[in-house]
């Protein structure tokens, strides 16, 4: 099985790679016209971890992926309950097909639908008045977006949950919070984690829904690299995208570790998951 994996394999990684280095090669260089010129130069570097503008740039990406990330999980958690409660099954396909429908839709096609709503005249336009072409409503559909893909790790990690643990919580007289806090949650932790890591990668590479809903005055890193590569600014478009790479695996790395502590905490006699 590994051999006939290992070449596929094999090609992905040299490609990603490949462009890795590039990436950083260009990124310690230095644009004239339509040249990169100097062997070395960390100008660039300075100028995307120091400039006001990229700084905002970069704290809007993180507080617009957190943001989104929280009130995906928060929503998707009932959501997952729910599916797996329900004794229909034709009502668990409905339920299902509504929420992974925006899947089988273009991100483009979402997000125009998400500026009919918030428009003057929308449907929501005269509640979430002002929402459109700022932040509110960039976070809005970026939760819509990511819904259903924090929806099935958590319906995942549901399903495998040892049978009785919540009716034995409950015979043993713990309230439903008390259940929630120290049963439910730290059984589904891993579920947690994995919906959490899935879409902040996805939030805060997102281009289109923020392009959109944005409306110039919402500005995110992969914004901010596709306007530098349209300025013929290679160096800082290369240096954006390693950032915006490293942020993504520093805070997939945080979430594994959060995801370990809370399976040894579950695992040790004196967890919280067993009191």
């Amino acid at each position: 099985a590994y051999a006939l994996v290992a070449p596929g394999a094999a090609y992905l990684v040299l490609i990603f790679l490949s462009i890795i280095l590039l990436l950083v090669s260009y990124s310690f260089r230095t644009a004239q016209t339509s040249r990169l010129v100097a062997p070395f130069d960390t100008g660039t570097w300075a100028e995307a971890l120091s400039n006001p503008y990229n700084l905002g740039v970069l704290w809007t990406t993180l507080r617009v992926g957190a943001v989104v990330t929280l009130l995906t999980v928060v929503l998707a958690y009932p959501i997952a309950w729910c599916l797996l409660r329900v004794r229909r099954w034709w009502v668990a396909g409905l339920l299902m097909f509504i929420i992974f429908s925006p899947i089988l839709v273009s991100v483009v096609v979402r997000s125009y639908g998400w500026m009919l709503l918030l428009g003057h005249g929308g449907l929501l336009g005269g509640v979430l008045r002002g929402w459109l072409y700022h932040e509110p409503g960039v976070i809005l559909a970026l939760v819509h977006v990511e819904l259903p893909f924090a929806v099935f790790p958590l319906l995942a990690s549901l399903r495998n949950l040892p049978p009785g643990a919540l009716e034995a919580a409950a015979d043993l007289g713990a309230p439903p919070l008390r259940r929630l806090r120290t049963v439910l949650l730290p059984l589904t932790a891993s579920g947690i984690v994995a919906s959490a890591q899935l879409v902040f990668a996805l939030t805060v590479s997102a281009f289109a829904t923020p392009s959109l809903l944005g409306g110039g005055r919402v500005t995110v890193l992969a914004q901010s690299v596709y306007q530098n590569i349209q300025q013929l600014r290679w160096p800082l478009a290369a240096a954006q995208a390693l950032l915006l790479l490293a942020i993504a695996l520093a805070v997939l790395a945080l979430f594994n570790r959060l995801s370990r502590y809370a399976d040894i905490r579950h695992r040790s006699p004196d967890g919280g998951g067993s009191r």
